[in-house]
């Protein structure tokens, strides 16, 4: 099955085929003005070859000036960076072709696009969820805590 229906164990994704979703927080704390198209997930992984894990790949995308607040991931997540700038609070500016890489359980500073706006690969190697600090304190600390 192709069209968004469960993937083979081996399949081609086109990835401008697919549209963008709007991401909705249900906490309400996340703005508006980011959007996922969802390469591999729960829904998409054919249980025949896989099951599933949470893993979560998606392209993701922010508008202009866009800022999302302090948050963490349960598990380890890597972003690439397609186009245009994207900063994060106490870290600095990625640009496109750079990598990140985020331990899970570690909260990190607002995460902000430039004035064109930006699109990254978010690759999450486990359960994905976006937590709030203020909800669950995060198990491996705050970002200041590393960077001084």
């Amino acid at each position: 099955m192709t069209e968004r229906g469960p993937l083979a164990s081996m399949q081609v994704i086109h990835v401008d085929d697919l549209e963008y979703e709007a991401y909705v927080d249900e906490t309400g704390r996340v703005p508006p003005g980011a959007a996922m198209k969802n390469l591999i997930d729960a829904e998409r992984i054919n249980p025949a070859f896989k099951e599933s894990s949470g893993n979560l790949v998606a392209l993701t995308r922010f508008d202009p000036h866009y800022t999302a607040p302090s948050h963490w991931h349960p598990s380890d997540t890597l972003y690439i960076i397609k186009s245009g700038e994207f900063s994060v609070e106490g870290e600095g500016t990625y640009l496109p072709g750079d990598f990140r890489w985020v331990k899970g359980g570690t909260a990190y500073g607002s995460e902000m696009s430039g004035p064109d706006g930006c699109e990254f690969y978010l690759i999450s190697l486990g359960p994905f969820d976006v937590i709030m600090p203020e909800d669950t304190p995060p198990p491996n600390g705050y970002w200041h805590e590393y960077l001084g």
